[in-house]
């Protein structure tokens, strides 16, 4: 296994490329800890949470637990096709954009923790971001190539993150 995913290595640099066998692998267990981190604060009612505590920060966001259930499947959703994309079309991006998933999951978890710590309370989600989510980031920074971070691809992180969860919220109300 180890040798598959050090199969190719890119110039002078060092830096490993991942087999496609190693990156399927990847997309799919990061899909399947984002399908469970999403259950975790769907089954522990994310927004009824959210909203017996109006003083944090963005409790008219979630809407009920209908909305919420709705927004959670179409980011899960999202995520399913950029994996499939990647996988079967063997994208020359495939393993940065993961990473970059990577860091972008990893934000998630530390406002669960955050938000737990500042509440006195476990925040529904909390659980998986710190026993699925933090552990899937350190596998994905640890084995796939460093992502070359400049203003323009934070931004573009940073962008499509907010994107993801802005549009699953707005798409879900306008289905209620």
């Amino acid at each position: 296994m180890a040798e598959e995913r050090a199969a190719q290595t890119a110039g002078t640099t060092g830096v490993t490329v991942p087999s496609r066998g190693w990156l399927t692998l990847l997309w799919a267990v990061t899909v399947v800890a984002l399908a469970v981190h999403n259950a975790e604060e769907l089954l522990r009612d994310l927004p009824r949470w959210q909203a017996d505590r109006p003083w944090l920060p963005g409790s008219a966001l979630y809407g009920d637990q209908a909305q919420f259930a709705v927004a959670l499947a179409v980011v899960t959703g999202l995520a399913l096709v950029l994996a499939v994309a990647a996988v079967v079309w063997r994208t020359a991006w495939s393993a940065q954009v993961l990473v970059c998933v990577g860091y972008a999951l990893l934000v998630n978890a530390a406002g669960h923790v955050l938000l737990s710590l500042v509440s006195w309370s476990l925040m529904p989600g909390v659980l998986t971001s710190v026993l699925v989510l933090v552990p899937i980031f350190v596998l994905l920074t640890r084995t796939l190539p460093p992502v070359r971070w400049t203003v323009s691809s934070v931004l573009v992180t940073l962008v499509a993150a907010f994107g993801v969860v802005v549009g699953s919220l707005v798409i879900a109300a306008a289905l209620a």
